[in-house]
């Protein structure tokens, strides 16, 4: 029979990270610190204060031709609430830090400020972004390579601006697309509801009360970007 030392067995719980460093007297930890480190359990504790963020690019056209613009994105894992900045054509370095700084700006005055920001390995995410948010207190979580899987929130909000708004028009120019994405994004937070929030807009805090009864007259409907998008609320 083959006799295994313990130096083998404390190499094999080190590599699968289970605090082997105090093996023996304790060996394996027990649950829950067995499954500590786990993704799932990261976004879980930190969902509150959890943000994620990604580019993504528009087509317009422009006296210069068709050209692409670049817009970046950021989500509240647990509210779903965005913030999309404006768009430039050229996402240098100075322009993708000012948009964390503009981040920063705009959650600002919340109770719950961000403390986490999940980004992936994308060549104009530079250090100086990232410094401008260790400044603040944030830590900025770098994804693995090829994982949209980890970043699907955003993935998912991406694909709604553009399915539920920018695929709908011909884009004239950088203002154009700024408006558009700005109307968007007031729905979004404020109007859209959304499974993932007991079907309520990211801003509403409380459910409104449950009413059984539904008079036609007391519906209105409200509208965006020319009628291109409905919703509609019980009158006041």
């Amino acid at each position: 029979m083959a006799v295994i030392s313990s130096s083998t067995v404390v190499s094999t719980l080190d590599t699968a990270n289970l605090e082997a460093s105090h093996y023996p007297p304790r060996g394996i930890d027990t649950s829950p610190k067995r499954s500590r480190g786990s993704w799932e359990h990261f976004i879980k504790i930190h969902a509150k204060t959890l943000w994620a963020c990604d580019f993504f690019t528009q087509r317009v056209i422009t006296p210069r031709g068709i050209v692409n613009y670049f817009l970046l994105v950021f989500i509240n894992v647990e509210t779903r609430e965005i913030f999309v900045t404006n768009s430039t054509a050229h996402p240098d370095s100075a322009w993708v830090t000012q948009q964390g700084r503009n981040f920063l700006m705009h959650t600002a005055d919340r109770d719950e400020k961000p403390t986490n920001l999940m980004r992936d390995r994308d060549t104009k995410f530079t250090a100086s972004f990232d410094e401008v948010l260790k400044a603040e207190g944030l830590k900025v979580k770098v994804l693995p390579v090829q994982s949209p899987n980890l970043n699907s929130r955003c993935e998912r909000v991406i694909q709604s601006i553009k399915q539920e708004c920018l695929e709908n028009f011909l884009v004239f120019g950088e203002r154009h697309l700024n408006y558009l994405v700005r109307e968007y994004v007031r729905y979004y937070n404020d109007d859209r509801a959304h499974s993932a929030c007991r079907h309520l807009p990211p801003s509403c805090a409380d459910p409104p009360p449950e009413n059984n009864t539904i008079v036609l007259d007391d519906i209105i409907r409200h509208e965006r970007l020319g009628g291109l998008i409905q919703w509609y609320e019980r009158a006041a």
